[in-house]
This record gives structure tokens, sequence and C-alpha cells, in this order.
């Protein structure tokens, strides 16, 4: 009677306490009390379901805070137990069974949900799972375990909370291992540090703007704002967005922003509003003068359509005598295609056209740079596809230089049967990956 006598007050004391607050990096020690149950018979069958297989006893744990993620604790279990006489299995269904007073202590650390990275740390549910080792008095030997388990905290004010807890206690020596479930209250301890009025000490008087600065009770990030309303209290940030920081400069704090490293808008939760590109030209529809027909970011989004007749004159100049068919139309993109026969890197009469349209744009537009990729289909060793890509990118390199673009603009690459742009799977359009793109930058 005197223990539970003891208990009770102890409780009271606890709930009329006016040092008691939620344990955090200000408030790091907390105290709990309650019931616990242990079961020594069917540990993994459905004798675990048997009331008169479980005792009771008390249970009774101190705890500190190690972070935000961590808490540690000394826990012990003072009860009674039921264990079988001896160690043979067939005893244990003949119910011979030992009665003794038991004890338990335990060292565990415990990792919180609540952390304010899983889910927040004031949070009225916040599951934790623990480890740690203990030692006990079975069979009045000490004993050796490895204690593992599960637990939910139900807070009922920023200072108590309801704890269920179940965990199974597996002995290192050769004893018994066992369930244990609990329930009872936590109690986090500390006083509130309350900051002083700041004065303005060259006045000498306190400065009225900060007569009504609020008594901040934590701020981990010293941001100025109390943890219990910082929505990122780990993280320095601005009050203006609740504690948080905002990497991308678009006014919205990166624990609501979606996209937080690319500025965006408030309507969009804080990602950039995605203008169609309907054509695939690098020229959103907005801007793009011909959304339908891929065309150069230089050209509002229309292609480049050379004059026939300049074409004409710079190719007689090189080749001499030479005339292009009037039905020839030839449009120049940011990336132009150039298809090939299979197994081929020689240039068409069509590629030799469309590469004389894209030198005289180059030269014409002072373009920076050049990207020749060529590419294969499937059929064929990755070598030998390998080598024929690149054989065609250079092919038509070798032909832009001959028409007047300087080579250092230009860069040749062989990707093989790699990031086919069509459907390899089907003949009709396998064919067109015999080519190379050449892409204007």
């Amino acid at each position: 009677m005197n223990f539970f006598r003891s208990l009770i007050f102890l409780l009271c004391s606890l709930l009329t306490s006016q040092d008691v607050f939620s344990q955090n990096s200000t408030h790091k020690w907390a105290v709990g009390v309650g019931y616990s149950v242990t079961n020594m018979e069917g540990l993994l069958d459905r004798k675990a379901l048997r009331p008169n297989n479980y005792t009771g006893g008390v249970n009774l744990f101190i705890g500190r805070y190690l972070s935000p993620s961590f808490n540690f604790r000394l826990a012990g279990l003072y009860g009674n137990v039921f264990y079988p006489k001896v160690t043979f299995y067939p005893e244990r269904e003949l119910g011979i069974f030992n009665q003794q007073n038991f004890v338990d202590a335990s060292f565990l650390v415990e990792y919180k949900f609540n952390n304010n990275y899983v889910i927040k740390e004031n949070s009225i549910v916040q599951p934790y799972f623990f480890i740690g080792l203990g030692i006990n008095n079975m069979n009045r030997d000490l004993n050796t375990f490895f204690p593992f388990g599960g637990g939910l905290k139900f807070k009922v004010t920023d200072w108590v909370a309801i704890n269920l807890e179940t965990s199974y206690k597996a002995n290192i020596d050769n004893s018994y291992s066992y369930f244990q479930h609990h329930a009872g209250l936590i109690f986090s301890l500390g006083k509130n540090k309350k900051e002083k009025n700041v004065e303005n000490t060259n006045l000498g008087k306190v400065n009225n703007d900060l007569k009504d600065l609020a008594i901040i009770t934590s701020d981990y990030d010293k941001d100025g704002l109390d943890d219990s309303s910082d929505e990122c209290p780990y993280v320095f940030g601005s009050k203006d967005l609740n504690g948080c920081p905002d990497s991308d400069a678009d006014n919205i704090g990166d624990s609501r922003d979606r996209c937080p490293t690319e500025k965006g808008t408030i309507e969009n939760q804080g990602c950039p509003l995605k203008i169609e590109d309907t054509d695939g030209d690098g020229v959103e529809d907005n801007k793009d003068k011909c959304p339908t027909e891929k065309g150069l970011m230089s050209n509002s989004g229309c292609p480049f359509v050379p004059d026939l007749a300049k074409i004409e004159e710079a190719s007689t100049m090189i080749e001499g005598d030479k005339k292009l068919s009037k039905t020839t139309t030839i449009k120049i993109a940011n990336n132009t295609e150039l298809f090939y026969l299979s197994s081929s890197s020689d240039l068409s009469e069509l590629n030799r056209q469309t590469l004389d349209a894209i030198a005289l744009y180059i030269n014409e537009n002072n373009v920076a740079k050049v990207v020749i990729k060529g590419y294969t289909s499937h059929t064929g060793t990755d070598k030998m596809n390998i080598d024929l890509s690149l054989a065609r990118a250079i092919k038509a390199s070798n032909y832009l230089s001959s028409r007047g673009v300087n080579f250092r603009k230009m860069s040749v690459q062989g990707w093989g049967h790699y990031n086919a742009k069509y459907n390899n799977l089907m003949t009709e359009e396998a064919y067109k990956n015999q080519r190379v793109e050449v892409v204007l930058e």
C-alpha cells in the first residue's frame, strides 16, 4: 500500500507542476510510469492470446533528449513471472511452472518519427521504435537480453503523453526470451527560459519597437521564431515565410514550395508555369510564330527557308556548274535531320542540299556552336553501329567545313543505336534511325 500511495503522490505532483513542458532541445528530461504485462508462454502461437499466460508489473523509466530524431532512456520493471520449471519442451505442455519476483533493467536508444522530417515534432500521435541492451534475474540468475520494439505516444498536453508500447526481449544467455506490453504516462521536465527585454543602451531607454517582442521558449535555428510556430525549426529562415528559407527567391518558403530550386508562382505552388511547345523546337507556343512547325529560336520558332539561288551560287563556285531541283524545299530548324541508306555513310543529294542550307544559315547568322550527332538502327553489333554513326557525323562535318563553316565550332558524336528517336521495333519507323542530327546552339 505504501508503494501505491507514493505512486499516486508522484502523479499528483507532476500533474500540478508548472515546470513541465514538451521534451525537446530545451526540456530534455522525461520520466515515465506505467503497467506492464509479460508473456513467457506461447510466444509465437495462439497461446500468446490467453490472458492467464500474462503476468503484471510496474514499469518506470527516465529518458533524455539527444537530437530531433533520438532519445535514450533507462527503463526498469518489477513484477511477478511464471516460467517452466525445467527447460525440456515437453514439460511446458505439462504445465509445471515456477513463480518468482522478477526484475529487468534496460538501456534503450529510441528513434522518433516526430522529428520534423517525417512528421512534426508537436504531432498528437508520435510513433517510435527502439533497440538496446538489458539484464534480468530470470531463474534467479543474472541474464543478458537484447530488447527491441516500438510504440506510440499520444500527446495530451505540452508536457504529458499517454504511452503504448510493445517489445520483444531476446535473451543472449541460455535463458528465456519473452514479450512485454506496456501502457503508461510520460512527463517531460524543464523550466521555460524567458528572454530579457531588449534595451536601447545608446539612448538609455527601452526601444518602443521592441516592447511587444514575444517571449521565445525555444529557437533551435536562431531565426527569431519559436520552434512551435516555425515551419522549418532546424533551418534558418525568414519570419515572413514562417521560419523557412526560400532557395529560389520566389517568395514561397521551401516547406510549401513544390519546386524549391526553381523560381515559380504562388498559383502553381512554387513551380514555374509550363507553357506548351507543340512542335518541340524549344520555343514556347506563346512566343512561337510557327507553333506547329519546328523552327529556330533565333527565327521566332519558324524554320529557315534558304534562298536556293544563293545555295546554287555557292555550290557552283566550289563544284562547278550545279543546278538544284526547283521543287526542292529545304527548311532548317534548331535540330535538322539527315537520313541515310542502311549501312551507308554517303551523303545523298538531298542531304548535300540540306547541309548547304545549314552552312548558309550558320555563316550568315554567326551561330556559335554546331553539334553533329550520328545514329543507326538496332541491327548489327554495338561496335559496328558506333563506328557507322561516327562516320556519318564526320562526313557531315567535313561537308559543312568545305562550305566555309569554321571547324572549331563543330563537334561530332556517334551514338550507334542508343538514344533512338524512332521505334526500332516497327519496320516502317526503324529506317528513320539511320540518320544524323545537326543541332545549332
